[in-house]
């Protein structure tokens, strides 16, 4: 049954992550599991949109998280032109809490800071049939203030479902396009995830989890959205994946020892 729905879900979310094109990337949220005073989860995750991201997450004391994460997404070509491509390299600092609600319920959230370089060239939404295409060509660094919170539920011994939301604030600091200065007022996006993870046995320092998740503005001006020749636009697109990964606890490992 759970299989099944995981397929099902994979599935829905490579049909939404292979469309469209965005010079905001957002990063996997963190949603660690995490119980307890000493304990650390350093995951890695691949989306199928072609990024990578890595992070540490660690309780110096009980209910409080310290985390950091890297995400980079490479040069793949865009499309079937090779002259169009996307990098995004980023980074985020965030402190937090977490609270258990007995064995199997799990509650958090996190804040922090983060930056961004993204570099792209691209026509607009790829192509157009009916309308001249853009050609975009971005050099854009940006920051981001976030905010997360998260829930998660034990489903058996070895494999858990969760939620998470995100409340993402971006400001461009120093965008191009064609080598022309782009600006913009405070960004704001929303960014749910749902995920699901599998330890391979009771007492495995490893666990395997897979997540879908959105992003969107969400302010949205009607006005703005349809202005095709505003660069800022592209700051303002949806977007979503659907990543793989693997987590691994040293504080479990410490144990065996």
């Amino acid at each position: 049954m759970i299989q099944r729905y995981v397929v099902s879900w994979l599935g829905t979310g490579l049909l939404l992550g292979a469309s469209g094109c965005a010079v905001y990337v957002p990063m996997q949220a963190a949603a660690p599991d995490i119980r307890g005073k000493g304990e650390m989860e350093v995951a890695a995750n691949w989306s199928l949109t072609n990024r990578v991201d890595v992070g540490a997450t660690y309780s110096p004391v009980r209910h409080l998280l310290v985390r950091a994460a890297a995400s980079l997404k490479g040069s793949a070509p865009l499309y079937s032109d090779s002259s169009n491509y996307l990098q995004n390299k980023q980074y985020e600092l965030a402190l937090g809490t977490y609270w258990p609600l007995g064995e199997r319920w799990l509650v958090g959230g996190l804040a922090g800071f983060g930056q961004a370089h993204s570099r792209a060239r691209y026509q607009e939404d790829g192509f157009s049939l009916l309308l001249q295409s853009v050609q975009h060509q971005f050099d854009a660094r940006y920051n981001k203030y976030l905010g997360e919170a998260y829930l998660s539920c034990k489903v058996g011994s070895l494999a858990s479902l969760g939620i998470s939301y995100r409340l993402v604030q971006l400001r461009l600091t120093d965008v191009t396009d064609q080598g022309v200065g782009v600006q913009a007022s405070p960004i704001w996006r929303h960014e749910p995830m749902f995920f699901f993870r599998l330890r391979p046995g009771e007492d495995s320092a490893v666990q395997f989890h897979a997540a879908f998740g959105t992003s969107s503005t969400l302010r949205y001006n009607q006005r703005t959205a349809n202005d095709r020749y505003d660069p800022a636009r592209q700051f303002r697109t949806a977007r979503s994946y659907v990543s793989v990964g693997v987590a691994v606890y040293p504080h479990l490992l410490w144990q065996k020892k």
